[in-house]
């Protein structure tokens, strides 16, 4: 599968949730919140949030921020099968929401990831609920004490 097979293949997946709330809210209603994050000091969560999107040319999503915040924080990539994996953490750390259970569904196309997944999900039970962490209450802390409190260290 090409490199940008995978990315249309996720887009598809994720496209129309970001078209809708992009319709919602505007593509640039989170503009002047991203450029805030990017003049925050080196190391602190905003910094990296608005540079792991900027990595991936990707913009602040409205009602995606919280989630972009944990990919920064867990340290899962921004791809399918990464997503899928930090689901299955997410699950295990309490959130049971409908679109949690539902992207991690989609595990089942990735049989190479299944066992990750049982892994994941035991990672996540056992460590501090990250449920209720924002991008808001934690934008201009450092990123290494976000990481202490609820991260996990990576094999």
């Amino acid at each position: 599968m090409t490199n940008n097979y995978k990315k249309l293949k996720f887009f598809k997946i994720t496209g129309g949730i970001i078209w809708l709330l992009e319709l919602i809210y505007g593509k640039n209603y989170l503009a002047p919140k991203h450029n805030y994050l990017r003049t925050l000091q080196q190391g602190t969560v905003g910094r990296e949030v608005a540079k792991m999107l900027d990595s991936k040319q990707y913009r602040l999503i409205p009602k995606f921020e919280n989630h972009d915040l944990k990919h920064i924080v867990l340290e899962y990539e921004m791809t399918m099968k990464d997503e899928i994996r930090m689901q299955a953490y997410l699950i295990g750390n309490g959130n049971l929401t409908l679109p949690c259970l539902l992207f991690f569904s989609l595990g089942i196309f990735y049989p190479t990831i299944w066992k990750d997944l049982f892994k994941e999900y035991q990672n996540g039970k056992f460590t501090k609920s990250i449920h209720f962490l924002t991008l808001n209450d934690c934008m201009e802390l450092q990123l290494k004490d976000i990481k202490i409190k609820y991260g996990r260290i990576k094999n």
